[in-house]
């Protein structure tokens, strides 16, 4: 082992996460290509990964100051990698942190750690937890580079030169920068290239130069490049110069600028191109990239297509995630899609080479990975410069894994478009008109591909498409139907319908076809059918879980609108399916990422075994609110809310359906104010600033509604009183008010679900009675375990959600329970509200026990959709809190121990350092074990630095040591019940018999 490795263990380093660069033989080398290639000795010596992502670069103090400069070069250079990671220098006994930034500060010292300091092990715990050790970059390696390549397409576009032709021309000047910047175009080919070129740099400065350079890379790439409207280069370039001057030359000059200095006016905390270094700068950041740029190019496009780019750190996590145990290894076959600008491709070549590399131990060579970019390697798509795209970055790809990429004569690839890159675009459709197509889904797709891949990987299109779209989604109902039947599925085949014309889940029945029997699925797509309570959704979900045996799920939802994958607001997941039919005991894994600005501002998600669940096909097919419920809660919630559900078989909604005298309604709507609104004439005006009182409307001090015509002014029976008015937002403080009250007509706006009983016989008690159920945390609870939207995508609820409620007609409440009910709406109504006493009532009309109103209000103070209470979920765990966790842990071991006559202590874990991530405490049978340091050797039991639960079993102490985060979610009763489970099951029999 190298030794820098070994003296990293002291720092909280775990070998196995440690490559040595100096160690050709490391398969995981590969991805750090650019660090070694072109050099005598590595840039640095040692990379820490994090689930395969670089953590920290670690270099050795004497290298630092025999081979390199000056230490902010090398975090330049670091961070042109795009990730999220950290410089060490690393000398006898101490450890020296530094961020790596785009633009460094000359003046910044290093945060020291010290081999003997108490700290020590806690360093690398601490990174890899999202800790900023210190300060960080503020500029984005992916913002900048944008930035950079939408203002010289602006400069392109203001010249006057078309969307299609700026695609073209940036593309290719940063292809070629790439060349040079990989050290594969030196300047002893300039005379090939441009021979009236005087340097590499001036190869797209004036006509002539662009004639000739953009000649060479297409007799060099076979045509694949981003194409140009002229076949004569020649007179092309000359007559846009005539035309443009040097508003063509300018910006493409300015993305081959090797050394130019900033332009006058931009500011020093921005990149100018000069400052790009295209050696480290990624691909897979290049393709992600360029992929949304043409969609800012082409708004309309993103628009009709709802084409959403993919992040390459999402791409690289999905395709390690297939490729663990493929059967088929570096032979396998695979295909995106809906390939786009290629990123997935791009990933999956990089991890086929490197599993040839481990399955042979020797490198790959050049005719070794061109085999398999040309035989192995599918992608569709509809559109051409998406296509060309990707072209670009296979060719840059298959050159940086080139063992000897020279000489340039050799660079020469066989063409990829037709043959890996295939154009599916709708017969006889017009290419230039950006519209949806049915693309891969449709029948002129060639058969040859049907039941030919290993894996199927992508992110397909998302957005549902629009009205004018219909015949579209018909076609994606019959295809999907097609697919059930070849797979046997008669009723599905007879009765599917494509939910709310989504596009994506298409490509998911679509992938059943492409893949092998028994291949390899993997497709980002958007996380709405997760949690759809529509009987079209619900349906959908049954189907798909019906046709394909699903292995894992990532749901993303709780990350969206944030660095994970940017500028998404939507929900999304991650599929994982095995391409063969179901078996009935057949379950798959469910997990979602937390809400960590910590780690999410990076860009970083943690993905943690210790939340990871196995589900039951059965529990999914059975309960249509199964995984909302595990989303936001845990197996306890299913349970809790099934328990909730068996009380009644009526709903608000359908009580208020079934019952004479009732109707419901959201708010009139004002818009075009085209329909009548006199009947409102007079009627006190309820709008949604409302403030005067929380929970019950004081009519007199409201305005006197005025008509002036309504878009929609509802049922006037909808307005009379008693009235219950539900808002719509559904406010984080039940001290605000969750719903009004009011005992006079109101004419109540949008913001608002109104539940009039003017006509019922039990009128106010009914209103009286939703006043209380509507402001307990049950109501809200079980909003949150079963709204296919509250706690998905927003805080606002549904008029759907507050129908599903299970509904206790009041009829059927004892004396007592009324009594109750008054009591407490009398209190809301006084202003006065006792909020456990409410939660109280409320909770012994469903009869639930005391460990199920706890299930729900830990559920409720860690996992609301609220920014207060995501804080709080963070927060790190006060002595209160955690000798309350303790004392439940103890007693829940207790109660399954004691029937074997074992005595259960738990006690906290003194650490040594308070400084790591997780506190810890053991779990003892039968000893009187007083407060136990940590074992010395706990680090060997982690398997991942960014877990969120360690476990150590002692047997010869008949003790287990844990370690959890230092969050309070993780240290709630409900966790310390589900821990108790949980050790019971893994560790009791081993405990018990060394007690």
């Amino acid at each position: 082992m190298n030794p820098l490795i070994e003296q990293l263990e002291a720092f909280g380093a775990l070998p196995f996460s440690c490559i040595d660069l100096h160690d050709s033989a490391d398969v995981r080398s590969l991805r750090y290509t650019d660090l070694v290639r072109n050099r005598r000795t590595p840039l640095v010596d040692v990379v820490v990964e994090q689930q395969s992502q670089a953590l920290l670069y670690l270099i050795d103090h004497t290298k630092m100051q025999r081979h390199h400069g000056s230490v902010e070069e090398l975090q330049r250079l670091l961070a042109m990698r795009g990730e999220a990671a950290w410089l060490g220098v690393l000398q006898p006994g101490r450890l020296d942190i530094y961020a790596t930034k785009l633009k460094p500060d000359p003046d910044a010292v290093p945060v020291c750690f010290f081999s003997d300091g108490g700290d020590a092990a806690s360093v690398l715990p601490r990174l890899a937890q999202g800790e900023e050790l210190a300060p960080v970059d503020s500029l984005s390696l992916r913002d900048e580079l944008l930035r950079l390549m939408t203002d010289a397409s602006e400069e392109l576009r203001d010249a006057g030169i078309s969307t299609q032709e700026i695609i073209a021309l940036t593309g290719r000047a940063l292809f070629f920068r790439y060349l040079i910047g990989r050290g594969i175009v030196r300047p002893e080919h300039l005379a090939v290239i441009s021979p009236s070129s005087s340097s590499l740099k001036a190869c797209f400065d004036n006509a002539q130069a662009l004639s000739e350079t953009n000649t060479w890379l297409d007799k060099t790439f076979n045509g694949d490049l981003l194409a140009l409207p002229a076949e004569d280069y020649g007179y092309y370039f000359a007559h846009l110069t005539q035309r443009f001057g040097q508003g063509i030359s300018r910006p493409l000059s300015a993305i081959m600028a090797l050394d130019t200095a900033l332009a006058p006016g931009i500011s020093q905390r921005k990149l100018d191109w000069d400052e790009l270094n295209f050696d480290h700068l990624p691909i897979g950041l290049l393709s992600e990239t360029y992929e949304e740029l043409m969609l800012q190019l082409n708004k309309s496009a993103r628009h009709a297509t709802s084409v959403y780019y993919t992040p390459y750190h999402i791409a690289e996590y999905m395709v390690e995630e297939a490729f663990y145990q493929q059967e088929a290894g570096s032979e396998a076959r695979v295909l995106d899609p809906a390939c786009g600008a290629g990123v997935f491709l791009v990933a999956s070549l990089r991890k086929l080479v490197e599993m040839r590399f481990r399955e042979t131990g020797k490198r790959p060579s050049r005719l070794q990975i061109r085999r398999i970019l040309e035989n192995q390697l599918s992608g569709f798509d509809t559109n051409a410069h998406a296509r060309t795209l990707a072209a670009l970055a296979l060719y840059l790809t298959a050159l940086e894994l080139d063992p000897n990429p020279t000489p340039v004569e050799a660079l020469r690839f066989n063409k990829l478009e037709g043959r890996v890159l295939i154009d599916v675009a709708d017969p006889g459709c017009n290419k230039d008109e950006i519209v949806p197509m049915v693309g891969s889904l449709g029948e002129h797709v060639s058969e040859k591909y049907q039941h030919a891949f290993d894996l199927v990987i992508g992110n397909p299109p998302w957005t549902a498409l629009k009205k004018p779209y219909e015949k579209i989604d018909a076609q994606f109902t019959q295809r999907c139907r097609a697919i059930a039947a070849e797979r046997g599925l008669k009723e599905i085949a007879t009765a599917y319908h494509n939910p709310d014309r989504v596009p994506d889940l298409p490509f998911v029945w679509g992938a059943m076809e492409w893949a092998k029997p028994g291949g390899r699925i993997a497709l980002a797509v958007a996380g709405r059918w997760l949690f759809k309570q529509s009987p079209k959704g619900i349906a959908a979900r049954r189907a798909l879980f019906s046709a394909l045996a699903v292995t894992g799920i990532l749901n993303g939802a709780a990350l969206r609108q944030s660095r994970v994958w940017p500028n998404v607001d939507q929900p999304f997941c991650l599929l994982f399916a095995d391409n063969r039919l179901p078996e009935s005991d057949d379950e798959f894994v469910f997990v979602s990422p937390h809400f960590e600005p910590a780690l999410n501002g990076k860009g970083i998600m943690r993905i943690d075994a210790s939340d990871a669940r196995p589900v039951s096909f059965e529990l999914v097919m059975n309960n249509p609110v199964a995984l909302k419920a595990l989303y936001r809660g845990t197996i306890l919630d299913v349970s809790v809310v099934g328990r909730i559900r068996q009380q009644t078989d009526m709903t608000i909604g359908e009580f208020w359906e079934k019952s004479e005298g009732l109707l419901k309604s959201q708010g009139y709507q004002i818009a075009s104010r085209a329909l009548d609104d006199s009947f409102l004439a007079g009627m006190p005006t309820l709008l949604a600033d409302y403030q005067l009182h929380p929970f019950c409307i004081l009519g007199e001090e409201l305005t006197p509604y005025q008509p002036e015509g309504l878009h929609r002014p509802r049922d006037p029976a909808v307005y009379r009183a008693p009235l219950l008015l539900v808002r719509k937002s559904l406010r984080a403080n039940r001290n605000r008010g969750r719903a009004l009250i009011s005992s006079q007509d109101i004419a109540y706006s949008e913001s608002y679900y109104g539940y009039s009983a003017a006509e019922y016989p039990l009128g106010e008690l009914l209103v009286r009675y939703l006043l209380v159920i509507v402001h307990s945390q049950l109501f809200e609870y079980t909003a949150l375990m079963t709204s296919g939207e509250f706690g998905v995508e927003r805080e606002a609820q549904q008029i759907i959600d507050v129908d599903q409620f299970p509904f206790i007609p009041p009829e059927q409440l004892s004396e007592r329970q009324r009594q109750g009910i008054e009591f407490c709406a009398n209190q809301l109504i006084n202003n006065q509200p006792n909020w456990s006493r409410l939660d109280e009532t409320v909770a012994g009309l469903y009869q639930l026990s005391a460990a199920d109103q706890q299930v729900i209000a830990d559920t409720l103070a860690t996992s609301a959709p609220f920014p207060a209470i995501r804080n709080q979920a963070l927060a790190p765990v006060t002595e209160q809190q955690c000798t309350q966790f303790l004392a439940q842990l103890t007693e829940s071991l207790s109660d399954v121990f004691a029937a074997g006559g074992h005595a259960v202590q738990v006690l906290p874990c003194s650490a040594g350092s308070s400084r790591l991530p997780w506190k810890f405490f053991t779990v003892s049978l039968n000893c009187d074990a007083s407060s136990q340091p940590l074992p010395q050797k706990w680090l060997g039991h982690i398997h991942d630095l960014g877990t969120s639960r360690i476990t150590i079993l002692d047997q010869q102490q008949s003790s287990l040591t844990v370690g959890l985060l230092n969050h309070y979610r993780y240290w709630t009763p409900t966790q310390a019940r589900l821990l108790a489970s949980d050790i019971i099951w893994q560790f009791g029999a081993s405990l018990e018999e060394s007690a």
